[in-house]
């Protein structure tokens, strides 16, 4: 297993579906200093791998269109955690994400029918789309109070809080959480 996809796991990518690696993509550290990981050599492979995509032969990766659907990503993310309803533009967008061609098609697994959907577009434009569905499927859940951004303005993390009462605020407490709870520890001090 190569050892970047193991940091990325380690850091938190790949939990809890394509979306919130592709919203993550763009990441600042917890001083402030910015990765776009759209540019990293990394990066992709672990997220077609985690996600289990198949990488397009022919084009390469459509780094505007990617960057344009990060950004209606999280600008939903900002407004679902900021308790704002989220705009008719950005839904547009994501539901022009979603719109591809495909059948309904019913199979017989292990645990009974289901009705998959095959889609009759492949690429990137496919992978897009799916990474569109995973979202969109949050959002249709009554999940949407779930997501969050990082109370660190250094970070800006979006995650997901798992948490019963759903209060948590930082994207991890032993580092952004701790970082605050020092530097207000240093303010009270100077006082």
């Amino acid at each position: 297993m190569h050892s970047s996809y193991k940091e990325f796991l380690a850091h938190g990518h790949g939990r809890f579906g394509p979306w919130f690696d592709f919203v993550n993509s763009e990441e600042w550290d917890t001083y402030g200093r910015r990765t776009d990981h759209f540019a990293s050599r990394a990066w992709l492979p672990f997220f077609l791998r985690r996600w289990h995509f198949r990488r397009p032969r022919r084009k390469s990766l459509p780094v505007a269109k990617w960057k344009a659907f990060r950004s209606i990503l999280r600008s939903i993310c900002q407004a679902a955690a900021a308790q704002r309803s989220i705009s008719r533009n950005d839904l547009r967008t994501l539901n022009q994400a979603m719109k591809i061609p495909g059948t309904r098609q019913l199979r017989h697994g292990q645990n009974g029918f289901a009705i998959d959907f095959v889609s009759g577009t492949s690429g990137w434009k496919r992978i897009l789309a799916e990474t569109a569905r995973s979202f969109a499927e949050v959002l249709t859940d009554g999940e949407i109070s779930r997501i969050k951004i990082c109370r660190n303005p250094q970070c800006r993390w979006v995650f997901y809080d798992q948490t019963k009462a759903r209060t948590r605020c930082w994207c991890d407490d032993k580092i952004c959480g701790n970082r605050e709870r020092v530097r207000r520890s240093r303010q009270k001090a100077k006082r």
